[in-house]
């Protein structure tokens, strides 16, 4: 029986979920379109064991408003079983959005409304990335390790896209459309699970519909997840949040077992199309790699674009790694989600076109609107590697792309040795 059924707006947060669920020994896989019962259930990449859990991946936190409802609508449909209760919208931990982008409430009304979720728990923080949620107001980690609100933050307060300018969610998700949203502090979690069930169901039976969590530390996860085990057993519920949602529904307790991470033979092609200060230091910091700065405009070049892929499949040809950047040439009036989808065909023809032995995307929208594009049914998870930045299996017909492993980080993921370290992964032996 699926215990836990998820959606999430992008592909780097997606993995991270799957990597959480099988982390603490559910089975599970996520798919690129909704799959039907008897799919979940007997996927060739999967076997004939039923999974406990399953999510689709999409590129919602790029869509606006009447796009981001009309994706959700069919799919959350689609994904609804009458034997699950508990539902996720996962979403970016910092709940990077906006009204007019990535719109987070508009999009979970309709998710929760297919489903028959007429309560939705935002779980505010996910303290394994450094994200802290205190009396409703969002705090991140940066690079160096310091902790700032999130509309103080050095790369989110600037987000080109959906820029944090409010540290209360409250506030920054009433613009959405949520405009009476209830809060529930680090104090009465910290209550225990009995009074925090009995709070709930309170709210509930007064009419409240969306109810913020703070999370302060992992405790805090593991006190909301006793309790939303319990509300689920009678009711279904949608859960607004990153991870750290499957972090607290399904608590790890054991150590996993170390697993022996590989990749395939052949070159590793990496892409970095975001332009945060974490992973341009990851990109000044790769030396195993042939790199090519690209500068935005030249992916909406045709002759640009095409004199650029016959140099990166000639890199890669020769047997070498290749990592290709986006410059920061912000001198050009190229909306950030054409320059995603270019990216994202760019990514596609070179993984398409040669054997890869790994393939590593940074930045969210990249990810997600480049797996879309790629040709893959489903994904599973395949072994940590880095916070917030697990490998992952792909699953597809083609079988240049069957098996390939993939890490997709958002630009605020990873050490500043990620690049390097994914090239020094060593070879599996049956791919040799």
């Amino acid at each position: 029986m699926t215990k836990f059924i998820f959606c999430a707006d992008d592909f780097t947060g997606a993995s991270d979920t799957l990597a959480t669920l099988a982390r603490s020994g559910l089975s599970a896989r996520l798919y690129l379109n909704a799959p039907s019962s008897s799919v979940s259930e007997n996927d060739p990449g999967h076997g004939s064991k039923s999974l406990d859990a399953f999510g689709v991946a999409t590129s919602l936190r790029a869509l606006g408003v009447e796009d981001g409802v009309a994706t959700i609508s069919p799919l959350a449909e689609n994904i609804k079983s009458p034997d699950c209760n508990l539902y996720h919208f996962k979403v970016c931990s910092t709940f990077d959005s906006s009204p007019n982008t990535g719109n987070i409430a508009a999009i979970a009304d309709r998710y929760a409304l297919a489903v028959g979720a007429n309560w939705k728990a935002i779980i505010g923080g996910q303290p394994s990335l450094k994200r802290f949620c205190l009396l409703g107001n969002l705090f991140a980690g940066a690079g160096n390790g310091k902790i700032h609100r999130i509309d103080r933050h050095p790369v989110m307060a600037e987000h080109p896209v959906t820029p944090m300018d409010e540290a209360d969610l409250r506030c920054h998700l009433s613009k959405q459309g949520w405009a009476n949203i209830g809060l529930i502090d680090f104090t009465m979690i910290r209550k225990g699970r009995a009074a925090l069930v009995a709070e709930i169901r309170r709210r509930i039976a007064d009419g409240e519909t969306e109810t913020l969590f703070d999370v302060a530390e992992e405790t805090d996860l593991l006190t909301i997840g006793e309790a939303l085990r319990e509300i689920t057993t009678d009711m279904p519920v949608l859960c607004v949040g990153a991870s750290s949602v499957a972090q607290a529904i399904f608590p790890s307790f054991a150590t996993p077992p170390k697993t022996r991470v590989r990749r395939r033979d052949g070159p590793v092609f990496a892409f970095a199309g975001s332009r945060s200060s974490l992973t341009a230091e990851q990109v000044a910091h790769a030396k195993n790699y042939v790199k090519h700065s690209v500068r935005p405009t030249d992916l909406l070049s045709p002759k640009a674009a095409a004199d650029l892929r016959a140099e990166c499949l000639s890199v890669l040809q020769s047997g070498q790694n290749l990592l290709v950047s986006l410059s920061d040439d912000r001198d050009h009036d190229i909306a950030s989600h054409d320059l995603a989808h270019a990216s994202a065909e760019f990514i596609s023809t070179i993984s398409n076109d040669v054997a890869l032995g790994f393939l590593l995307i940074a930045g969210g929208d990249t990810s997600s609107l480049a797996v879309q594009k790629l040709g893959i049914d489903s994904l599973s998870f395949a072994a940590d590697f880095d916070a917030g930045a697990p490998i992952i299996c792909a699953h597809s017909t083609r079988t240049r792309l069957d098996h390939l492993p993939m890490l997709l980080k958002g630009g605020q993921m990873g050490k500043p040795a990620l690049f390097d370290n994914i090239a020094a992964l060593p070879v599996s032996a049956s791919s040799s």
